[in-house]
């Protein structure tokens, strides 16, 4: 008894250490110093928001946790961000907003902590997606615009990011900060992910990112989800596409709610193609795909910080634009009935932010459920060639340490993967296990008013283990594999402002990435050809400097960097000119490998209603023994030139944007690959807005590859068909927020 009373007194001491606080302020505008109504007035920590009044007032009541984050946006000012220390802070917060419609300053998440893009060590590109139909292209596509950015496709359904010359295993990709786990050791393999539902992505380009794990050797893509509604009501948005180039129609519905600090919301999206379409309607057979996903969230703030508990589901099923397929395929209907692949993605995942005086504690986990199905023809031996799940649980424990001038993370991730065939023949890969566990820490705070330093350093450990199999048909069979690879990473960068507008980053980073089970036991068919693991490869390490530049004004901003990534024991996969079952062999090797270039651009406000922008891209890549290395994208520079106003009569925020890309011709390439030539497209874009009572309808229409420009994009997988990239594309959308 007395020992439950000794308890019970430490409950509620530890409980009446969180005082109780209301926060409440006013937002001006900080030239006429009139107030603004309808400000986001946002805490992330705990996904609690408000919009200003009226009166430009708003209030947050029972605010617990002592040292938070506040973000306070607004369409045609800078977003603000305030650390408040919640015991000391004033009765009333006054919040100055500057007038910019020239968006200066991002503001990143998926760095140490929310904070302006000028305030962290390393290099961060934002793309934001308010309307992700708006420009008529997928979410590839879209970040394919960044410098540094391009995609591996086999047409709009199957397509695979590059960072840098990087893909694959090579880079990672978080959404919702769950590393995707979907047998990402394939061109052919998409990331089964789409743009709805999502706030802003963010690209960190090279190794120096460690809070995610092993493979970010080239680079990560962080999805950040769309915040829950404010001001404890129910909200949501339709939108609606249309395609003409591929017929295609695509669909989401988002709702949610807030009531006191419970918040829910759920989105459903559908996406469907026919085949798409170059030239003079000339059909890419198979090339139509199918996407389905639901995404759904429920949290709620309390006393220690925030639960929410995330579902996501989707369903693709790509057409695959392979040989055997395109002299089947002679329709141009919607349904896939031969060589695709069905794939199906679950994930349950929990997230806790718990506050303890200036400490944050964080406790992420995480379920993946991905089963791969490759669906053939009557003709081959069996209809479903491949029957895969892929099963993934993940946990995730961080803690950070604010101080003054500085803050502290350190962590611990753990994974295990499972893989498992079915009665299906093929099996790309065997029954497997992989487990994974990793300790960091990162530093990182201003040694001045100038100078910002970050540097950190992890340890991780796997263990890889398949059972060996027997190939039927060859003499084929793959070895017992019980594999272990202990790897340190680290990385230190700083920026230092010369001005309030310039500002130097240097970055040296090392990361590594352990062959993945493709890699060290492949022994058969995949696609239309034959590949053969290596079951001695070991890890690749690479080494890089950056450097980068960032010069901006109200009018004018421009950045240039520069990187060079040195990799030892690079692993990639060879045509070895011979051939095995009557298929191309293919076997998995490694060398020293260099990868090397640089990035520029700029955005300049001509006027006060006209914007432009450019930036050009270049990048050399080099085995040891100075062949050059496969895959690697075209030099490109992408243009853009805007014209906008606040507003003409009843079209609020109407703008016309013109765009172009053009790719140099790529004649350094391996003897595995053909020459590309140079291609130019142009694009256009019409967007407004009208407004609804309280609601808003967002209209956008335009023309991707304006002129029906006949093209090969370097990384298309197509090009060896003869097939080149899609034509002309008239696109219209409507957006409609309730």
């Amino acid at each position: 008894m007395n020992k439950l009373k000794f308890i019970s007194i430490l409950l509620l001491f530890s409980l009446s250490a969180f005082s109780q606080n209301n926060i409440s302020g006013t937002v001006y505008d900080s030239e006429t110093k009139e107030t603004i109504p309808g400000v986001a007035v946002y805490f992330p920590d705990l996904h609690l928001g408000r919009l200003s009044d009226s009166l430009g007032n708003f209030t947050f009541k029972d605010i617990r946790p002592k040292n938070l984050i506040l973000q306070i946006s607004y369409i045609g000012y800078e977003t603000k961000i305030l650390t408040l220390n919640t015991d000391s802070i004033a009765s009333k917060l006054n919040i100055y907003l500057k007038k910019n419609t020239f968006v200066i300053e991002d503001i990143i998440v998926s760095g140490t902590k929310i904070s302006p893009v000028h305030e962290i060590a390393i290099e961060i590109k934002t793309v934001k997606l308010e309307n992700p139909n708006g420009k008529g292209k997928n979410l590839l596509e879209q970040l394919s615009e960044q410098a540094g950015v391009d995609v591996i496709s086999k047409g709009g359904g199957v397509g695979k990011p590059v960072i840098r010359g990087l893909s694959n295993t090579n880079i990672l990709f978080i959404d919702n900060s769950v590393k995707l786990e979907n047998f990402q050791f394939s061109e052919d393999h998409p990331f089964i992910v789409d743009e709805f539902g999502v706030e802003q992505i963010e690209i960190i380009k090279g190794p120096a990112s460690l809070l995610y794990g092993s493979e970010a050797v080239g680079g990560v893509i962080y999805a950040i989800r769309e915040h829950p509604p404010h001001n404890d009501i129910f909200s949501g948005n339709y939108s609606i596409a249309y395609h003409d180039n591929t017929k295609g129609f695509t669909q989401s519905l988002g709702i949610g709610s807030s009531y006191k600090k419970v918040h829910f919301g759920t989105r459903i999206t559908t996406k469907t193609h026919k085949d798409y379409t170059f030239g003079d309607k000339i059909q890419v057979p198979n090339s139509r795909y199918f996407y389905n996903s639901v995404k759904s969230v429920v949290g709620f703030s309390h006393k220690r910080g925030k639960t929410d508990i995330y579902y996501d589901f989707a369903k693709i099923k790509a057409g695959m634009a392979v040989a055997p397929a395109v002299a089947m395929v002679k329709d141009n209907e919607r349904e896939n009935k031969v060589w695709f692949q069905d794939l199906t993605n679950h994930v349950v995942s929990l997230k806790n932010n718990l506050f303890f005086n200036k400490a944050k504690f964080e406790t992420n986990a995480s379920f993946q459920s991905n089963s791969r199905k490759l669906q053939t023809s009557e003709l081959m031996p069996q209809f479903m060639m491949v029957d895969m799940l892929l099963n993934t649980l993940s946990g995730e424990v961080k803690l950070s340490n604010n101080f003054k001038k500085s803050e502290i993370i350190t962590g611990i991730q753990s994974n295990y993967k499972e893989n498992k065939n079915f009665e299906a023949p093929a099996h790309v890969i065997p029954d497997a296990q992989v487990f994974d566990i990793s300790a960091f820490g990162l530093y990182s705070g201003h040694f001045s008013e100038k100078l910002f330093f970050q540097t950190g350093i992890r340890y991780d450990i796997r263990n890889i283990k398949a059972q060996p199999e027997i190939k039927k048909g060859h003499e084929g069979e793959t070895r017992k594999i019980d594999n272990n690879y202990n790897n340190v990473s680290f990385s230190s960068g700083m920026t230092y402002r010369l001005t309030d507008d310039l500002l130097l980053r240097l970055n040296l980073a090392s990361a590594h990435r352990s062959p993945n089970i493709a890699e060290l036991t492949q022994a058969g068919t995949h696609g239309e050809v034959y590949e053969q693991g290596n079951p001695n490869l070991k890890s690749q390490r690479n080494y890089e400097p950056d450097f980068s530049i960032h010069y901006h004004n109200k009018m004018f901003i421009f950045e240039f960097s520069t990187f060079y990534n040195y990799i030892n024991d690079y692993i990639f996969l060879e045509n070895t000119g011979t051939k095995m079952d009557n298929l191309l062999y293919y076997k998995y090797m490694q060398d020293d490998a260099k990868i090397f270039g640089f990035e520029t651009g700029s955005k300049i406000m001509l006027f006060d209603f006209v914007k432009l922008n450019a930036n050009y891209s270049y990048i050399e890549a080099y085995r040891g023994n100075g062949d050059y290395l496969p895959f690697i994208p075209q030099n490109k520079i992408f243009s853009g030139i805007e014209f906008f106003k606040e507003k003409i009569k009843n079209f609020y925020a109407p703008s016309l944007t013109i765009n172009s890309t053009f790719a140099f011709a790529k004649n350094n390439i391996p003897v595995t690959e053909t020459e590309t030539p140079e291609y130019l497209i142009f694009n256009i874009i019409l967007k407004t807005e009208f407004k609804l009572n309280e609601s808003k309808l967002i209209f956008s229409a335009g023309v991707n590859n304006i002129f029906n420009t006949e093209y090969y994009s370097h990384l298309s997988t197509l090009k060896e068909l003869g097939y080149y990239n899609q034509g002309r594309n008239i696109f219209a959308s409507l957006k409609y927020n309730f």
